[in-house]
């Protein structure tokens, strides 16, 4: 009976871990779909491409050493520097297209959550 237990606790560990990494790589996937489709949409040229891929992946959050998310300023900080890098690379007619597709993610989002 202990062994047939202990059997089941080690198939829904390894089963909730295949799940969590095909989410991940799902999250990726979405991510790079998502930067694409800006891409398209803003009618990049390939350097302005190249120039906002880069600065979209800096905006991912990244852990620091004792692997927790960085705190709400330092996340806000870093969006602020991605946003002018950003602003830097498109053209003025590009940057008011992509805050307006912006501000409809981030609506969707909201609507999404509620």
């Amino acid at each position: 009976m202990r062994k047939q237990i202990l059997s089941l606790a080690v198939a829904l560990l390894i089963g909730s871990t295949v799940c969590m990494a095909q989410n991940r790589q799902k999250g990726k996937a979405d991510r790079e779909k998502r930067i694409e489709q800006m891409v398209t949409d803003l009618g990049l040229n390939e350097k302005q491409a190249k120039d906002f891929k880069a600065a979209m992946e800096e905006m991912r959050p990244a852990k620091n050493k004792s692997d927790e998310k960085p705190s709400r300023e330092e996340m806000q900080k870093k969006k602020k520097e991605v946003d002018a890098k950003i602003k830097s690379i498109l053209t003025d007619e590009q940057y008011k297209k992509y805050q307006d597709m912006r501000k409809k993610d981030n609506a969707k989002k909201k609507k999404k959550a509620q």
